[in-house]
């Protein structure tokens, strides 16, 4: 019997890892969330690390049709983020105020199929075993993470518009009745 590559082991514990945070990703998709202090703080912090995320895609080096998908995907999902807010669902409290909201699972879970088929277009760059080596005049290219195929580049930014948008929505919803 041969042994296993060393670098399975750690493979396979990112991968459970990754599936775990998929999963809690598409439950936030597709079960009612709180509007609680916590849940509205996680609301509005959410927007402002996908701002920076997005931020450093869009200034990335990209071609001219990289950046028009770019544009074109950021467009989309915050379209789709304003339907999508439309139909989701609040429950309030007796005060008159939101306490969970239910988004609506198939717009959200549309965009969530999006999200997974960009990740199975371009598979992560790292190979088993870390990074990649460099050698000699080679260098780490982090455009890599990102893609370089417009197409992957305008998937990725439908899903941070969306997520951008719609919780900007869902909280303005739930702090001032139903404003969406």
């Amino acid at each position: 019997m041969t042994a296993a590559h060393p670098a399975l082991a750690s493979s396979l514990v990112a991968l459970a890892c990754m599936a775990l945070m998929m999963l809690r990703r598409f439950q936030r998709f597709a079960t009612p969330q709180p509007l609680d202090a916590r849940g509205q703080r996680r609301l509005a912090r959410r927007p402002l690390i996908l701002l920076v995320i997005g931020a450093l895609v869009l200034l990335s080096a990209h071609s001219l049709a990289g950046s028009g998908a770019a544009l074109l995907g950021a467009l989309v999902g915050a379209g789709l983020a304003s339907w999508s807010a439309r139909h989701t669902r609040f429950e309030y409290g007796p005060d008159g105020h939101a306490t969970r909201y239910l988004p609506n699972v198939w717009i959200g879970g549309g965009v969530f199929a999006l999200f997974v088929a960009r990740l199975l277009w371009r598979p992560w760059p790292l190979p088993i075993g870390g990074m990649p080596a460099t050698t000699g005049g080679e260098q780490f290219d982090p455009s890599t993470f990102v893609g370089r195929s417009p197409f992957t580049t305008g998937l990725f930014l439908v899903f941070v518009a969306y997520q951008i948008v719609y919780a900007l929505l869902v909280l303005r919803a739930s702090r001032g009745g139903r404003a969406v």
